[in-house]
């Protein structure tokens, strides 16, 4: 699985309050980009795409989010 460039035309740009995963934007581990796409794998090389934070505090952050919004 190598990156091959795809991805770029789906490139997610970082919003102002900093809260990627709540808006939508999916994290490609192997290209290491944010990406708008609706699928769970990278266009790009196939790889899984990471859809919560990994951070403890940004996890909680994205968690509050949703119950407020619900």
């Amino acid at each position: 699985m190598v990156c091959k460039g795809i991805c770029i035309r789906h490139k997610a740009i970082k919003p102002k309050g900093g809260q990627r995963y709540t808006i939508g934007q999916k994290r490609c581990q192997e290209c290491e980009i944010f990406i708008y796409w609706p699928g769970l794998q990278c266009p790009c090389c196939g790889y899984r795409l990471r859809v919560k934070p990994r951070n403890t505090k940004f996890k909680e952050k994205m968690l509050l989010n949703t119950i407020i919004r619900n």
